[in-house]
């Protein structure tokens, strides 16, 4: 019995375990969705955001957020603001906000950006696009939106 029981702590606690047990999160589905105008921008204005989980070094798991725009007036349009930024969120329990960069291309500037620090088991069911003083951190008028009902 004695030896049974040695063999058994032996093969358990003191030999190295042969199994790789991983704490996968599962795999929640790719979303994407049309960020529409508000009241504050033309007609013309659209964005897409794109949701998905990715695994970064180290098997660090999080859930990539980025949104890109088109037909943007310039910030300054709407008062003293001199960029864009996206605020996403779920109510009542957590919001994320950065910062979208602009790009100018045969004199069209679009603007995106990125975030991914997002808990991998969490998606934001709300993302909105906003002007920003980047000097005071002042926002201003939301012009670009989305409830998000399936992600």
């Amino acid at each position: 019995m004695k030896t049974i029981l040695f063999n058994l702590i032996f093969v358990l606690v003191i030999l190295p375990s042969q199994t790789h047990a991983e704490n996968k999160i599962e795999e929640l589905p790719l979303c994407s969705a049309i960020l529409e105008p508000t009241k504050n921008a033309p007609k013309n204005a659209r964005g897409v955001a794109l949701i998905y989980n990715i695994e970064r070094k180290f098997n660090d798991e999080r859930t990539s957020l980025s949104v890109h725009t088109l037909h943007l007036p310039k910030p300054t349009s709407f008062g003293d603001y001199h960029g864009y930024e996206v605020i996403a969120y779920i109510p009542e329990e957590i919001s994320w906000i950065f910062s979208l960069s602009p790009l100018t291309k045969y004199g069209v500037t679009s603007w995106s950006g990125n975030l991914d620090e997002v808990s991998p088991i969490m998606r934001p069911t709300h993302i909105k696009v906003r002007t920003v003083n980047t000097t005071t951190k002042k926002t201003g008028p939301i012009v670009l939106e989305k409830t998000l009902k399936t992600c």
